[in-house]
């Protein structure tokens, strides 16, 4: 069977939101750190006009360095695996057998385990519908395996000694009467 891609993320498109964001999250740390080591002897070395202006230089870089962090999350669906690059562009190519689970997170992640580890693709904007699909092959693959194991399950015939077997059993349990385990000896030996 040839792959077919069946569906591919949508990254948000909105960098500068989720950089503001962040900025304000670190300034507001910040904030609440000058407000609570103010008197303190010790940090009296942040509020120096040079080590304010390194915190300064950092809430800019922080989020932009998160930003890149996750901007660079694709992700790929196929019929036969899921592809693409997760934080900080490390490429990932998993087939579907070796997923054993998928999940959701904050900022739009998406989280797809296998045995030995979970990589997580964030800022994914169609990230339910991503989930809801890798579900969906999850659950084809176990319904797939379950009926080929019925299958072969069906298609061993036990063999006549087997059968004689059991019934030798039965009688020497005493479920049987030694009658009927002639009957059932000759019938399965054709005689």
């Amino acid at each position: 069977m040839e792959e077919k891609e069946i569906i591919q993320n949508e990254g948000v498109k909105n960098y500068w939101l989720v950089y503001c964001i962040v900025a304000l999250i670190a300034f507001g740390v910040l904030l609440i750190f000058m407000q609570f080591f103010e008197g303190n002897i010790r940090f009296q070395a942040f509020f120096d006009p040079f080590y304010g202006s390194l915190l300064s230089i950092a809430i800019i870089i922080f989020p932009l360095f998160f930003c890149w962090w996750l901007a660079g999350c694709q992700l790929v669906v196929t019929n036969k695996r899921v592809y693409g690059k997760a934080a900080f562009g490390k490429r990932v190519d998993l087939p579907l057998d070796s997923i054993s689970a998928v999940g959701t997170g904050i900022l739009k992640s998406i989280s797809v385990n296998t045995a030995s580890s979970a990589i997580k693709f964030s800022l994914i904007k169609n990230r339910d519908e991503i989930h809801a699909e890798i579900s969906k092959l999850l659950l084809e693959r176990q319904e797939k395996e379950k009926n080929v194991a019925t299958t072969v399950k069906q298609e061993i015939p036990q063999s006549s000694a087997d059968e004689i077997k059991k019934y030798k059993e039965l009688l020497d349990a005493g479920i049987i009467t030694q009658e009927e385990f002639d009957a059932k000896k000759k019938q399965l030996l054709d005689l």
